[in-house]
């Protein structure tokens, strides 16, 4: 799957989520590998470096108080204006989903989980050499 097919599926994911305002696939260091149209380029850059490090926390918040596997679901943080959802999107890719603050938590958490399950397997982001 492209660039441009998940690019496709992120705008169709905002489409059919009320409230939604932004969506972007970002690898697990923070790289952003595609994003909706409504968000700039630094704008994403600037999403992707901020959702990598609310899911290296919320893996640190796992491994420290959760079952020791380190596994994080899903992570939210709410902010006055809105919400940002962050998912695990396939081997060391995530999918982050910025909204209003009047939008359905559980409507949007469930349309991107299953966007993810849609297209987990093209969501993989391989490690980069050099980092662990």
């Amino acid at each position: 799957m492209d660039l441009t097919t998940l690019t496709w599926l992120l705008e169709g994911l905002l489409e059919r989520t009320p409230g939604a305002r932004h969506a972007l696939v970002l690898s697990r260091d923070g790289l952003k590998l595609c994003h909706t149209s409504g968000l700039g380029i630094d704008s994403a850059d600037h999403l992707a470096a901020i959702a990598a490090g609310v899911q290296s926390l919320a893996h640190s918040a796992s491994m420290e108080f959760g079952d020791g596997g380190g596994g994080v679901r899903q992570a939210m943080a709410e902010f006055y204006g809105g919400l940002l959802f962050i998912v695990e999107a396939g081997q060391g890719a995530h999918l982050a989903v910025i909204t209003t603050d009047a939008a359905d938590p559980g409507l949007v958490g469930h349309n991107m989980n299953e966007l993810v399950e849609q297209m987990g397997e093209h969501l993989t982001a391989p490690t980069r050499a050099g980092t662990a």
